[in-house]
């Protein structure tokens, strides 16, 4: 192998690798496993965009919707006749008796199922069940024009029509035996009499249908199959000879490209036929944002590969000679390592946490909301700012009603927010503080009590307090009504500002425990030696508090009170389980937002509630995301043990 370095040729690698991944390495670097990595990637992600291919028949159509789409017997028959198919009366008679047959049997046996059914019930009414049929399908079955396909499919449905209007009748002579769940069962085995007939119609046909297949590709008349369809005519030599699936190149219509393409459209109007199903936005906006994913790691992989072919190249100048394979080995562990290593994890948080977040925000600039833009009978179309308009205008259909109500459940956010944090840590530092002193005896225990509410589920808890402090026959009114300190009931969860106080309070109630203990580890810390400086310097125990205790704890948790500040803002179970939202306000009919809920709940209410309103969820997502992301992040560098690593 000739290991000489020709430096006018090695600087040619970034250039080479610009026009395909990994053709530098391979070519002017002599780095072969790292070249061929790159290059298979790039092959990969070209075939994605180039080679598709397109699905005929939905695997989960059933063999009746099947028939629907293809031409049905009797016009493969007219089509075959015309064209002198040679021995069609051969087939067109066998298929005739085998169908008789196979319907006919079919038929006795669920009759006869019924039958036994009914004489487990009653002996007698089993006795005129069995009557009944006896009489009947023979008669039925002999007055069927076998010869006419049309009068057989008819001639099927009429029998599963007759069978449960009988058996409607003979439930009703049961009386107190009946059994309600029998006529549902009757009417699920029609469905399965009619499916398996068009089962096997359809194996029947199949000689019909490779034949006019045949036939009709031979002579350019594919149209016969679906007119409906736009596909090539592979495509429908495919569908018509009943093959479930079939495969085509389709050049420059690759997943990607298609994917991207429905994120831009979001489907077109058409109905669901036998070969496609209608498209659906939804879906298609997810695969477009999963390839713009794939793409995004393509492309910074490309920029990785030019960038690492040039430093390799002025490596390989620089020492005059190409690295062994040990040195290659060597680079890959040490510089190469973390890449590798930490690949898997950026891969699935890309898949799992920046799609989910992309998603949002792409909905925020549609019309996804019902009734009129739901799957499967509509699609959902892209309208721009629209959504952030109605959001915040004063003017329009709504009247400002949505931007009134923004104002005020935001306003309510950001009080709960402020409040609800500092009243918890607060409390618990006041009981750590307290706890602290060494006159309390047993502080061990009262620690363990005050924990107890944040051990219990918060749910729960919650749902507790809702029944305690029910209006109505909430035990705290009736007990303050019974020992007449009220005439009657406080209406905690009634009264919109009553029922933001009552959170309030509950909330101290369930969320000081956790900051009592944080606080109390952080003061455990703080060395006595500060404190004996302290008493020798004549500082009281509140001036050893103010200048010593608070300052340091705050040092500590300050980070963690921003958290939980972010937190409470998305504190949803609190404010659910609690109050609901409520209660209503005139304006919660139009926009489903109570008195009480924060932006997080009502959220939850836009996408859970009916009419479901997606679109408008998604904009207050992104609001919350757009001033709560950068707040936190701005207050939690600017702490003081961020700044001095700490945390």
């Amino acid at each position: 192998m000739n290991n000489r370095v020709n430096p006018d040729k090695v600087r040619k690698a970034p250039v080479a690798s610009c026009f395909f991944m990994g053709l530098g390495q391979i070519l002017y670097l002599k780095q072969y496993l790292r070249g061929i990595i790159l290059a298979l990637f790039e092959v990969v992600i070209l075939c994605c965009v180039i080679f598709g291919t397109k699905r005929i028949i939905p695997k989960d159509q059933s063999a009746y919707e099947y028939m629907q789409g293809a031409p049905d017997t009797v016009e493969m028959i007219d089509y075959l006749e015309a064209n002198d198919w040679p021995n069609l009366a051969e087939i067109v008679l066998a298929r005739k008796e085998k169908i008789r047959t196979y319907v006919q049997n079919s038929a006795q046996s669920w009759i006869a199922s019924v039958t036994r059914y009914y004489k487990k019930k009653d002996a007698a009414l089993g006795t005129a069940v069995q009557n009944h049929f006896d009489d009947f399908v023979p008669g039925f079955f002999a007055s069927v024009d076998w010869d006419d396909p049309y009068a057989v499919e008819d001639a099927v449905f009429n029998f599963v029509d007759e069978v449960n209007t009988a058996v409607d009748d003979f439930q009703s002579q049961l009386a107190d035996k009946a059994d309600d769940a029998y006529a549902d069962e009757i009417d699920r085995a029609g469905e399965k009499f009619i499916d398996r007939y068009a089962a096997a119609a359809a194996k029947y046909d199949r000689k019909l249908s490779k034949a006019t297949a045949k036939t009709a590709l031979a002579k350019g008349e594919m149209e016969l199959f679906d007119e409906n369809y736009d596909g090539c005519a592979v495509c429908k030599h495919a569908a018509a000879a009943g093959r479930r699936t079939q495969g085509h190149r389709a050049f420059f219509r690759g997943p990607i490209v298609t994917a991207i393409a429905g994120l831009i459209t979001l489907g077109s109007p058409q109905a669901t036929t036998v070969t496609k199903y209608a498209d659906h936005s939804i879906f298609m906006m997810i695969n477009g944002l999963l390839c713009l994913i794939v793409l995004a790691i393509f492309f910074i992989t490309y920029a990785y590969n030019i960038k690492s072919a040039k430093e390799d190249a002025e490596k390989i100048i620089k020492f005059n000679k190409f690295p062994t394979l040990r040195e290659t080995r060597n680079d890959i562990s040490q510089r190469s390592f973390a890449v590798i290593g930490i690949t898997p994890c950026i891969i699935l948080i890309a898949f799992f946490t920046v799609i989910p977040l992309l998603f949002s925000a792409f909905v925020a600039f549609t019309n996804y909301s019902s009734p009129d833009h739901i799957h499967p009978n509509n699609l959902v179309d892209w309208v721009g700012f629209r959504n952030f308009v109605t959001m915040f205008s004063s003017h329009g259909s709504s009247g400002g009603q949505w931007a009134n109500t923004f104002s005020r459940v935001a306003l309510w956010t950001l009080v709960w927010a402020v409040l609800s944090t500092t009243t918890c840590f607060f409390t618990g530092f006041f009981f750590a503080v307290i706890l602290q002193d060494k006159r309390i005896k047993i502080p061990e225990l009262y620690r363990t009590v005050f924990i107890l509410p944040y051990a219990i589920p918060q749910m729960l808890s919650l749902f507790i307090w809702a029944n305690l402090l029910n209006g109505t026959f909430g035990p705290i009114n009736r007990t303050l009504i019974f020992f007449k300190i009220i005439s009657q009931g406080i209406p905690w969860l009634s009264d919109p500002m009553m029922a933001k106080l009552t959170l309030i309070l509950v909330n101290i109630w369930i969320g000081f425990p956790y900051s009592m203990i944080l606080i109390t580890s952080s003061m455990t810390a703080i060395s006595n030696s500060m404190y004996e400086a302290a008493v020798i310097d004549g500082a009281n125990k509140w001036e050893q508090f103010r200048s010593i205790t608070f300052p340091l704890v705050m040092y500590q948790l300050k980070p963690i009170l921003i958290m939980q500040f972010a937190g409470n803002i998305n504190n949803f179970g609190a404010v659910f389980f609690l109050t609901a939202g409520g209660p209503n306000l005139p304006d919660t009919i139009s926009t489903q937002a109570g008195s009480t809920d924060i932006l997080i709940s009502w959220i939850f209410k836009l996408t859970m509630n009916t009419p479901n309103m997606y679109n408008i969820a998604s904009v207050l997502s992104i609001l919350v995301f757009i001033v709560l992301v950068p707040f936190a992040l701005y207050n939690f560098m600017r702490t003081k043990s961020f700044k001095e690593s700490e945390i």
